[in-house]
C-alpha cells in the first residue's frame, strides 16, 4: 500500500497520464502527493553564445518564461489534487531535474515515485537524455512508475 507518492512533473504533455494515474492510486490507496517540478536552467547556458547585448535580457526573457511556466503547472496540479488529496504539496526546485528529484526522493520518505517519459525508438532513444530511465537508476530502493506516452 503506497501512503506518499513523489509525482516529477514538467507540465508537458506526456506527463499527463503520469499526473493521471497518480491521482487515481492516491485516491484509491489514501496515499498523500507531493508534486516536484525542476525548474531546469538548460536554456542558460547558450548566454555566450548571445551578442553581449542582448545577454541580459535573454538570461531575464529565460528566467521571466521558467516562472512563468512554473506557475502555470502548479496552479493546474493544485486544481487537479487539492480538493480530492488531503495533505498535496507542490514543490518547486532549481537546477539538474534528476539531482533534484533524488534528492527529494532520499529525503522524503516516499513509497513510490511517478513520472512520465516519451516513447523512445530508434535513433532518439540514443540520443535522447531519457530522464526516466536515468531516476530509475538512480532510485534509493524506491518503486519508480514511468508512464510513457
Amino acid at each position: 500500500m503506497f501512503t506518499n507518492i513523489l509525482l516529477a512533473t514538467d507540465g508537458q504533455e506526456h506527463t499527463l497520464k503520469a499526473t493521471e494515474i497518480c491521482l487515481d492510486l492516491a485516491l484509491a490507496c489514501k496515499a498523500r502527493v507531493t508534486a516536484i517540478h525542476v525548474i531546469d536552467p538548460y536554456l542558460k547556458q547558450f548566454y555566450n553564445e548571445i551578442y553581449a547585448q542582448g545577454r541580459k535580457e535573454y538570461l531575464e526573457h529565460v528566467d521571466r518564461c521558467l516562472e512563468t511556466d512554473s506557475e502555470k503547472i502548479e496552479k493546474e496540479l493544485r486544481t487537479m489534487f487539492e480538493q480530492k488529496v488531503p495533505g498535496f504539496l507542490f514543490v518547486k526546485s532549481f537546477g539538474d531535474p534528476e539531482k533534484e528529484i533524488i534528492t527529494e526522493l532520499k529525503k522524503g520518505r516516499y513509497d513510490l515515485l511517478i513520472t512520465g517519459g516519451k516513447i523512445l525508438s530508434g535513433i532518439t532513444k540514443i540520443k535522447s537524455w531519457n530522464l526516466p530511465a536515468r531516476l530509475e537508476a538512480a532510485s534509493p530502493g524506491i518503486p519508480v512508475l514511468v508512464c510513457r506516452t
